[in-house]
């Protein structure tokens, strides 16, 4: 199985260039940030960033694994028997190290996703992404704390701190979706860069 790993700071893109390839390929894609919403589910914890951050900072003091292996354990029946298999939302080094020792260094691929900050603090509000989630009431209700900028700019330091940066830079293959400024990429223009690296692999 070939396994394609995105990693980037929260909406940078990574779900909805997922979800598309997913749509069009049919390629399963499983997202780590899910195991969240199992988690404050079995708890009976409303979804709000309060919450969410207590239950991330739960998960992983258990083992800085505890989302991808989770996910992967909870959400086996979306991916088993398929050839590929496209991992959202991945924070660490040690998450990556997981996924290749799980399937084999050598089937594992590693997509980092970049945009600016103001750029991707304006998405928030994008009603797309309720769409692209699958998670219409949690996505909804984890938004209106993420619309605001104190709670964006404190994820993004969480992340920070949980490594995001260090697993970005083992990225095999680097998607700009900035669209603020030139060369001005289009979501057509970074998809198809996205799905021309995947289905590339797939070939060889």
């Amino acid at each position: 199985m070939k396994v394609f790993i995105l990693v980037g700071m929260q909406l940078s893109g990574k779900s909805s260039h997922g979800h598309k390839l997913r749509e069009e390929e049919n390629i399963p894609m499983v997202e780590t940030g899910h195991a969240v919403y199992h988690e404050l589910k079995r708890q009976k914890l409303e979804v709000n960033h309060k919450n969410t951050s207590k239950v991330i900072i739960e998960l992983l003091s258990r083992d800085p694994i505890a989302f991808t292996q989770t996910i992967l354990e909870f959400e086996k029946e979306k991916y088993e028997g398929s050839s590929m298999l496209v991992l959202n939302g991945v924070k660490s080094p040690a998450e990556i190290n997981y996924a290749k020792d799980m399937f084999g260094k050598d089937n594992v691929y590693v997509l980092g996703f970049h945009a600016g900050q103001l750029t991707r603090f304006n998405r928030v509000t994008n009603p797309d992404r309720f769409a692209v989630s699958g998670r219409y009431l949690e996505k909804t209700q984890e938004d209106q704390d993420l619309a605001k900028w104190v709670n964006f700019k404190s994820r993004d330091v969480r992340e920070i701190g949980l490594g995001i940066g260090n697993a970005i830079s083992t990225a095999n293959n680097i998607i700009v979706t900035e669209d603020r400024d030139w060369p001005f990429y289009s979501f057509d223009i970074s998809y198809e860069n996205f799905k021309k690296y995947i289905l590339s692999k797939v070939v060889s």
